[in-house]
């Protein structure tokens, strides 16, 4: 569990609580859990939060299927809010031959004065796998080119939260007798912010827990979603 706190003056300065007012920020782009020690402010400090992205879903139908996953949430919980942005869904395979799967919808959020959704993957279409939703205010979807025999693999999320695209398989493109299907895409995150002033806001060395949610794998062939974020500043 990292902790960003006060180990040292120039981390405390940057990152953590000395006793004097300072201004500053820290981007938090991992996945998983670990703490925040407020340092002192005398205007504001914001917290914004981005989920991270859902997978593409694999082809299915006469090829090998499975679904996308759902990106996992960032969290923190200032002053009494629950701040929450939500991962995308994962897209699904394609439930029969010569078909396209269903896009993963967009990640919600809670908490914050601004709530964002994320936007849903696509569906796409035979020669045209669809793309990743793109997480609100935040990374591009994947977009998966180069489409041909065969398997054509989807294209990962940008961070933060951008969802992963769609994989497509086609027995053979210039016939269009033959076999295809393709899995949608993976929805991007959501995305919440707040803002506080010292009279509303947490406490200077208060520690506050947080979680940065993990972009969902790769089904196998659909594209990966984006790591979430945190970011907080203060001044």
């Amino acid at each position: 569990m990292p902790t960003i706190g006060t180990a040292g003056a120039a981390s405390a300065r940057a990152f953590g609580f000395t006793g004097v007012a300072t201004s500053g920020s820290v981007t938090i782009s991992t996945s998983g859990s670990g703490s925040f020690t407020v340092p002192s402010y005398a205007n504001s400090i914001q917290f914004e939060l981005w989920g991270a992205g859902g997978s593409g879903g694999n082809p299915g139908g006469a090829f090998a299927g499975g679904n996308g996953s759902a990106g996992g949430s960032t969290t923190i919980s200032p002053a009494g809010y629950s701040l929450i942005a939500n991962g995308g869904n994962g897209g699904s395979q394609a439930g029969g031959d010569r078909s396209n799967g269903s896009g993963g919808a967009g990640g919600t959020a809670s908490g914050g004065t601004t709530n964002g959704t994320g936007s849903s993957g696509g569906s796409g279409s035979r020669g045209s796998p669809p793309a990743g939703g793109a997480g609100y205010n935040g990374g591009s979807g994947g977009s998966t080119g180069g489409v041909g025999s065969g398997y054509s693999t989807g294209v990962a999320g940008s961070a933060p939260g951008g969802g992963g695209s769609g994989s497509q398989a086609d027995e053979d493109v210039n016939n269009s007798a033959k076999s295809w299907s393709t899995g949608g895409g993976g929805g991007g995150g959501g995305y919440t912010t707040r803002s506080f002033t010292p009279s509303t806001g947490p406490s200077p060395a208060t520690v506050l827990s947080y979680t940065v949610g993990a972009g969902a794998s790769s089904p196998g062939y659909g594209g990966a979603g984006a790591v979430g974020q945190l970011k907080i500043t203060w001044s």
